[in-house]
C-alpha cells in the first residue's frame, strides 16, 4: 500500500502553485485548472527553460519598443 500524499506549497502566486509531494517526490505545477506532474528531478530544467524563454521575450519586446527597432529578432540568444 502507498503512503498518502505528503503535499507542500512550495510557492504560489495569481492563480500558479508549485506543490511538492514528499511521498511520491512528485512537482506539481497548477496554472489555473491545468495541473501537470513532473518528476523532482525535473523542476530545476523546467525552470531554467522557463528563465531562458522569459529572458528572450523580455529582450524581444524590448527590441520592439525602440525607436529604431531591427524587423528581424528571430536570433536572439
Amino acid at each position: 500500500m502507498n503512503d498518502p500524499c505528503e503535499k507542500i506549497i512550495l510557492a504560489e502566486s495569481l492563480g500558479v502553485r508549485v506543490i511538492y509531494c514528499k511521498n511520491c517526490d512528485v512537482i506539481e505545477l497548477e496554472i489555473g485548472a491545468i495541473t501537470m506532474r513532473l518528476a523532482s528531478t525535473h523542476m530545476q530544467q523546467v525552470a531554467n527553460i522557463m528563465m531562458k524563454a522569459s529572458l528572450k521575450l523580455d529582450r524581444m519586446v524590448i527590441l520592439q519598443s525602440a525607436p529604431n527597432n531591427v524587423s528581424n529578432t528571430q536570433h536572439l540568444h
